[in-house]
């Protein structure tokens, strides 16, 4: 199985937004666009969630300590949790807020076309990080979209292809929205809300997938199906009794196994079983770092 490099796309994505954000605040203040101003927040707000990605990425490789036997690879699901609540109410409760407020008192865009420009540059940038962020996950996974992003456990990977989805479908709308506010200023304020309402779905995703990598997801159904099949091929194995398993992490998983033997083996027989036990299911999936493996003569 091939492993995606997820650092290369928020660094990216980091590189991309700096330069969005820096565009967006120039546009935002000639043209005096809420919807503008509501994209730069959004951009600054994502220049922070991927420093908060590397931080969690670099945390998260710290080697196994007394405290933290198992490592340390779930505290990248706490930074990423982090950046949830960000983008919340960094970007989605500021762009509600201002476009309400816009709502009461519409004022026209000023230099029209420099909005368009940035928003069209914008739009380019935030594609090729939503395309490199793509590759990256299809290295991990041939499924469609929305169906890989559930299955995968790279949650930096996650974050980012969210991001950037929200991010490309918020400048279209923004993109709309400021022409539209050429006939009538009162769609400027309706592309904040507009973009305020997209990050809250994007925030609300972001924690729901969260919330099951941090309580313990386990391997895909077919996965653990693929392990038992393994572990069945095993003459000294008569039965599976329970497979569980539990993400630790991006790439790792902990795996513990209950098997029962036929109950003529020896004790050297069934040491020299499990490993070999232990050897082929890493073969086929080098993400299980951790196997604990009971035994029974049953």
């Amino acid at each position: 199985m091939s492993h995606s490099n997820s650092n290369k796309a928020v660094f990216y994505a980091l590189m991309g937004n700096g330069i969005i954000s820096v565009l967006k605040f120039v546009a935002a203040f000639f043209t005096m666009s809420t919807s503008m101003l509501a994209e730069a927040i959004h951009s600054t707000s994502d220049c922070l969630n991927q420093v908060f990605l590397l931080i969690g990425s670099k945390r998260s490789k710290k080697e196994n300590d007394e405290e933290h036997p198992f490592g340390y690879g779930r505290e990248e699901f706490f930074w990423a949790f982090m950046v949830a609540i960000l983008l919340f109410f960094g970007g989605a409760v500021f762009s509600i807020y201002e476009g309400i407020v816009k709502l009461s008192h519409p004022e026209p865009i000023h230099h029209f076309w420099w909005a368009i420009t940035v928003l069209g540059i914008a739009i380019l940038v935030e594609g090729k990080s939503f395309l490199v962020a793509l590759k990256e996950l299809r290295k991990t996974s041939k499924a469609k979209f929305f169906r890989a992003i559930k299955k995968s456990i790279d949650i930096n990977l996650i974050v980012i292809l969210l991001e950037d989805a929200a991010a490309l479908t918020g400048l279209f709308v923004a993109l709309i929205c400021t022409i539209l506010s050429a006939v009538n200023p009162i769609f400027d304020a309706v592309g904040s809300i507009a973009v305020g309402l997209i990050l809250t779905y994007v925030s609300y995703s972001l924690v729901n997938e969260l919330r099951k990598l941090i309580i313990g997801e386990s391997m895909p159904r077919e996965s653990r199906n693929k392990i038992k099949q393994i572990v069945s091929e095993f003459d000294m194995v008569t039965h599976v009794n329970r497979i569980k398993t539990m993400t630790m992490g991006k790439n790792k998983y902990l795996l513990l196994l209950s098997v029962d033997v036929e109950d003529f083996m020896r004790a050297y027989g069934i040491e020299d079983g499990v490993e070999e036990i232990k050897k082929d299911i890493r073969t086929e999936f080098p993400e299980v770092n951790e196997i604990y493996i009971e035994i029974s003569d049953k």
